[in-house]
């Protein structure tokens, strides 16, 4: 078999020999080879339809076909003409709203200046003021908690720039929590040079930045070193300032001496901002992003979007794009256009899936990364399997189709997953809590939104 076309007229062949001509020319008939490599064979067929038919009722059995066809298994991945023609027309569209959306503040724009302060972050970014100006050696450390989106990173990053401009040759490090795993873990397999490497660049700052430290929770050997950084810093009096998505006592699996320890100083929580903060905050996006807002418009929007800061500024992109690319004027109506999305109970199965996965890795403190990795620790396989679990009950979609979420595993894996969920669910109770749990999080962020 020495083309993609004869490996595909082999296997249309064993397709007839083994289902009626009926079910053969209604499912393959029009069923196109593309491309096939060691690892796989792409098909295209005309319709979404009959791609999900073929992944949900056949793809076993094809599977089996094109292993006796070649002599060895191989993933079998389909398209279809209208994913293809889709992709085309987002294709084209593309460039345009790529230039609407590149107006996003960077890490290095975030300042106190245009941070806008309400009664809903008022402490918090008061504190961090405070700790960029040195004003209150009290505020040590500071522990920044709220949901995701509400201005923990713009915070941070404020303190750090502010803290350069200052004082320029002060040593501050800003960082995410699974990020300063991933350095440890690299500097561990590079030997002790490198651990001592590691150790130095953390011990001798004068102030450090972690965003998510909740992503440490449940990582025996990351905790036991930021214990030790941490008791290295605050000793010689230098400035330490975290955030979570939660207050420490409630992160899951966090080591009881650093919980403590996160408490020490100052806990602030920022929540979701209030209508009058909203609209202050609409006005300045509109504003960055030449956006003319009316009042009426700025009320509309703010009263339907309570969620978080990134809706608001998703909602003005939303609206620049709609007057550059099909030249409507920014009224009630295209603002209700703009928002419908963020407003649908009819969610997609992609808006699902990411819901699925953000409030499971969020429940076990892992990130997205860590669910759809190769990694196999019993936390990391544990939460895994209820995410593929959840998708498959809340999403019409196919075994294969959740194995492609997760890095490509075979649909076997993921039926085996379901099917464990499933059974322990009937004699562990706190397993079953853990599942309701996150499935009443993953509907009430629909709600939310």
């Amino acid at each position: 078999m020495n083309s993609v076309q004869n490996v595909w007229d082999a296997v249309y062949q064993k397709i007839h020999d083994a289902y009626s001509p009926t079910a053969a020319n209604t499912w393959f008939a029009g069923a196109q080879p593309l491309v096939m490599n060691s690892k796989q064979f792409k098909l295209q067929v005309p319709s979404d339809f009959q791609k999900e038919i073929i992944l949900s009722r056949f793809y076993e059995q094809l599977s089996a076909i094109f292993e006796s066809v070649i002599g060895f298994p191989i993933e079998i991945v389909i398209f279809s003409e209208e994913e293809q023609e889709e992709r085309k027309r987002i294709a084209e569209r593309i460039v345009d709203y790529t230039d609407i959306t590149r107006h996003s503040l960077s890490q290095d724009d975030y300042t106190f200046e245009n941070f806008i302060v309400g009664g809903s972050n008022k402490l918090a970014e008061a504190a961090c003021r405070a700790v960029a100006n040195h004003t209150e050696d009290s505020f040590n450390p500071l522990f920044i908690y709220g949901g995701s989106g509400l201005g923990k990173t713009h915070l941070l990053c404020a303190i750090r720039n502010s803290v350069r401009t200052k004082n320029p040759g002060m040593k501050i490090l800003y960082l995410k929590g699974d990020d300063f795993t991933n350095e440890m873990v690299e500097a561990i397999s590079q030997g002790v040079a490198a651990r001592r490497a590691f150790r130095e660049k953390y011990r001798y700052l004068d102030m450090l930045l972690i965003d998510d430290i909740q992503f440490i929770g449940g990582k025996e050997s990351t905790q036991e070193e930021f214990f030790h950084t941490f008791n290295t810093l605050y000793e010689g009096k230098k400035q330490i300032v975290l955030t979570s998505d939660r207050p420490p006592k409630e992160i899951k699996t966090l080591e009881e001496r650093l919980r403590t320890r996160f408490e020490w100083g100052l806990i602030a929580d920022i929540q979701p901002p209030d209508v009058e903060t909203r609209i202050a905050i609409l006005n300045r996006k509109a504003q960055d992003l030449g956006v003319e807002l009316t009042p009426e418009v700025a009320d509309f929007i703010a009263q339907r979007l309570k969620k978080n800061i990134r809706q608001l500024e998703g909602a003005i992109k939303k609206l620049k794009a709609l007057v550059i690319l099909d030249h409507v004027e920014v009224n009630l109506t295209s603002a209700q256009t703009a928002i419908r999305d963020v407003l649908s109970d009819n969610v997609t199965v992609p808006m699902l899936i990411d819901r699925v996965l953000k409030e499971v890795s969020s429940y076990f403190s892992l990130t997205i990364d860590d669910l759809c990795s190769k990694k196999r620790s019993a936390d990391i396989a544990s939460a895994r399997q209820i995410a593929m679990y959840l998708i498959r009950e809340m999403a019409d979609v196919s075994l294969a189709q959740i194995g492609d979420v997760f890095g490509g595993r075979d649909h076997t894996t993921v039926l085996h997953s379901v099917n464990k969920v499933e059974d322990e669910m009937e004699t562990n109770p706190s397993l079953k809590r853990d599942v309701e749990e996150i499935l009443h999080n993953v509907k009430a962020a629909g709600e939310e939104n």
